[in-house]
């Protein structure tokens, strides 16, 4: 999906509590083995004591708008995403971020998909955008909190630590003011068939967590693979990993080799999940460099994905025309890649 050029993200921003469990600290407390160490990666996980998974995502909205130098009155969308409770049930936190942040006339709905829900709520953001000259901005926003009873942060799935946070990003038609980046381009690739692994060998339940007394993706994964084995995943994700990348390239107008495109910000799971199934397609289909952002926030559910686009533009030294790859995965499945670019120059007022 090809947005071209005018197609702004104005800013993007994340927000961690101050709060944090580091991995000798897991370990010493038994909630890590001490061999899962290596594979993670990390050296903490970022931990709220205090705010919930929207009030994270106001915070770093606040962030954003801040930085943008916007009156909330600009925005006109809310889109807002996660995957663990929200502090409330049979609750809307789109509203609530919407109110919260002076916006109660904005559209505000949900997107849910997983851990690729803020890739995803981006790209319906870009074409409600597209459809819809009038709207003057987007906001799209995340937030989890992941305590106990109900999530073990550090044991709840294979290969990943989870790291409490908000993130946030701006979108809007291009303007005179300086921006990010250019959205350039998108692609998306499902394989509904994996929904399977997170619910394999149980049957349908009453109310939640009847299965266990806390989130486990590990359990039903485990019983998956020992039915359909652990191929089938790695070559259905491999297949659609360099497919998302491949089409977004494609639909940018670039070439694979091309030098400006100078890096690729992977999800924030453990490293040895990335080095198992990401980094082999990486090596043979990109010559960018990848990076990593994840060693003190873990993964941050739907959050990885705007907050990789915060610490590329903070961290990285991208220039003016030079562009990047953003790429996410959410069980179960899709998988989902952009293409940004940093704005060689702002857009003339009367162009837009």
């Amino acid at each position: 999906m090809k947005f071209g050029n005018n197609l702004r993200i104005k800013t993007a921003t994340s927000w961690l509590p101050p709060g944090h469990e580091t991995v000798e600290d897991a370990v010493t407390a038994g909630k890590l083995a001490a061999s899962d160490v290596e594979r993670l990666g990390l050296t903490q996980l970022p931990v709220s004591a205090q705010w919930s998974g929207p009030e994270m995502a106001v915070a770093a909205a606040r962030d954003a708008i801040s930085r943008a130098g916007w009156s909330p009155s600009k925005v006109g969308l809310v889109l807002h995403t996660w995957i663990y409770h929200q502090g409330h049930d049979m609750w809307s936190p789109p509203h609530y971020v919407a109110n919260e942040l002076g916006t109660p006339d904005a559209l505000s709905y949900a997107v849910q998909q997983g851990c690729n829900g803020g890739a995803m709520a981006l790209q319906v953001a870009a074409m409600h955008l597209a459809a819809d000259p009038g709207l003057g901005a987007a906001l799209i926003t995340t937030g989890d909190r992941f305590l106990p009873p109900g999530f073990d942060r550090w044991a709840c799935d294979y290969g990943l630590g989870f790291g409490d946070a908000g993130s946030a990003v701006l979108l809007h038609h291009g303007d005179a003011g300086p921006d990010d980046y250019a959205l350039v381009s998108m692609a998306t690739e499902t394989a509904a068939e994996l929904e399977l692994m997170l619910r394999h060998g149980d049957d349908f339940s009453p109310t939640p967590l009847w299965h266990n007394e806390y989130i486990d993706l590990r359990r039903p994964k485990k019983s998956y693979m020992a039915v359909h084995g652990k191929e089938k995943f790695t070559e259905i994700a491999s297949r659609s990993i360099r497919k998302v990348i491949v089409d977004s390239v494609h639909d940018a107008g670039l070439r694979l080799d091309d030098p400006r495109i100078k890096y690729i910000a992977l999800p924030r799971l453990g490293t040895g999940l990335l080095d198992g199934i990401y980094m082999p397609v990486l090596d043979e289909v990109l010559k960018a460099e990848a990076l990593w952002f994840g060693a003190v926030t873990g993964h941050m559910g739907c959050g990885d994905f705007l907050a990789n686009l915060a610490d590329l533009r903070d961290q990285m030294p991208l220039e003016p025309g030079d562009f990047a790859l953003v790429i996410s995965g959410g069980a179960a499945w899709t998988w989902a890649c952009a293409v940004v670019q940093v704005p060689e120059e702002r857009i003339p007022e009367g162009d837009v």
